[in-house]
């Protein structure tokens, strides 16, 4: 518990490319970012990736700012690591496979109104509110924060 509040303390000392998650109340599920190249209709410049290890599965997402509902969201999409890997198209087709609301807060449990962005401060709690759902995963996932639990490179 202390080395987590230990993370906490630190969030807003490394970027969000840098930050590591743990799924709370389930060992083995973890989140990060990873840096990729942006666009106009991606600017983030970062992709979540979620790690089960019982499986071995990642699964990589997009972030993405609501259009008329405001949300913040996350879409599902292929292989962001893969040297063939392309920003899909906003609109849908390939590359784009399912969206979450994804909602941030820092450690007090304010809410953090905007997606992350390549460089921001690293966010304390993490809830993915579609994630228990989905069908992209082979495991059974709960729905619950990912607690930031440190800082995954130098």
């Amino acid at each position: 518990m202390f080395a987590i509040a230990l993370a906490l303390a630190a969030a807003a000392s490394y970027p969000v490319e840098n930050a590591h998650y743990t799924l709370r109340h389930q060992d083995g599920v973890t989140l990060s970012f990873q840096p990729i190249a942006s666009s106009r209709d991606w600017p983030s410049g970062v992709a979540m990736a979620i790690h089960v290890t019982r499986s071995g599965d990642t699964n990589y997402f997009l972030p993405w700012q609501g259009g008329t509902d405001d949300k913040e969201n996350v879409t599902h999409t292929t292989d962001v690591t893969r040297p063939d890997f392309q920003l899909p198209s906003p609109d849908g087709g390939p590359g784009r496979l399912g969206d979450m609301e994804y909602i941030a807060t820092d450690a007090s449990y304010e809410i953090i109104n905007h997606v992350p962005m390549k460089g921001d401060p690293a966010p304390a709690h993490i809830l993915l509110t579609g994630l228990s759902g989905t069908s992209w995963h082979q495991d059974t996932v709960v729905k619950a924060f990912f607690d930031l639990d440190g800082c995954a490179k130098p």
